[in-house]
């Protein structure tokens, strides 16, 4: 079996997860937010495990990059790749703004 491997989120995906968690917060919802927090940095982890599971992304700009996208929870996407044997999550992307 093969080793899980490293994650690495790049400085935009870092922001993007912070943005999203003080949307809710800022929203009345600061018990959800810690919540939401944990869940999206589960599954951005969780990619590790079976990174060819997600697709190669359909947007030309990223699939020429060989990026794949990972939808979370219906409204979001991971956009990552193997580099180097590591798992390197580049953004985390609201899907409405995801034009195929």
């Amino acid at each position: 079996m093969e080793a899980k491997k490293e994650i690495i989120y790049r400085d935009k995906a870092r922001q993007s997860i912070l943005n999203i968690v003080i949307y809710i917060e800022l929203n009345g919802y600061p018990e959800n937010a810690e919540k939401f927090l944990a869940r999206l940095i589960e599954f951005g982890n969780s990619l590790a495990i079976l990174p060819d599971k997600y697709p190669v992304c359909i947007k030309q700009t990223l699939a020429k990059r060989n990026l794949h996208c990972a939808v979370f929870d219906i409204n979001y996407i991971f956009i990552y790749k193997i580099v180097n044997k590591r798992l390197v999550i580049y953004n985390v992307i609201n899907a409405r703004t995801y034009n195929i």
